[in-house]
């Protein structure tokens, strides 16, 4: 997805990302978005005065809708963990079909919010994959990047409880790099 971002956002007036915790605030999110479009904003420092400390939750509605008002936007929102963040922030997004969004998730219902063309699921890595990955990441200072054979009971029993997660095997690769 950053990679899409990075190489779209340019097409776009306005764009943002912001990952939202699992355990999320509101007036928090809604922060976080405007900052996410001011900082891709080249004239985001004339926004950069803002007190949010005053602002009601109405108010952060109000300046989110009136800074995209008649832009071209992309919003991405990482890591969506409930079906209820999209209904409570969609009234801060003008209503001219000019914005698109996408929305991150490991939760199928949050997924469904998507029309259903536009789900992508993704599958977990074979063990192919996902011991090249794991190598990539443990054995990055050898230069062939392979498992050292002393060492391939217990990686691979380690590697085996990442259950083919990207995100798992390259956080347990790096840890474990030498």
């Amino acid at each position: 997805v950053a990679y899409v971002y990075y190489a779209v956002k340019t097409e776009f007036d306005a764009a943002g990302w912001v990952t939202v915790s699992k355990s999320y605030q509101i007036e928090d999110l809604l922060k976080q978005i405007i900052r996410g479009f001011i900082n891709n904003d080249p004239q985001g420092d004339l926004y950069n005065h803002i007190d949010f400390s005053t602002m009601t939750i109405t108010n952060l509605f109000e300046h989110i809708r009136n800074y995209l008002h008649g832009k071209r936007y992309v919003l991405i929102l990482d890591d969506v963990w409930a079906v209820d963040v999209w209904f409570k922030i969609r009234a801060a997004f003008p209503s001219d079909s000019t914005g698109r969004f996408v929305i991150t998730s490991r939760i199928h219902e949050v997924a469904l919010l998507a029309t259903g063309n536009c789900i992508i699921q993704l599958e977990p890595l074979g063990p192919q994959h996902s011991w090249e990955l794991f190598c990539k990441e443990a054995f990055w200072k050898n230069e062939e990047k392979v498992c050292p054979p002393e060492l391939e009971i217990v990686a691979q029993k380690l590697l085996d409880r990442c259950s083919g997660l990207p995100i798992a095997i390259a956080c347990l690769g790096r840890l474990l790099s030498f």
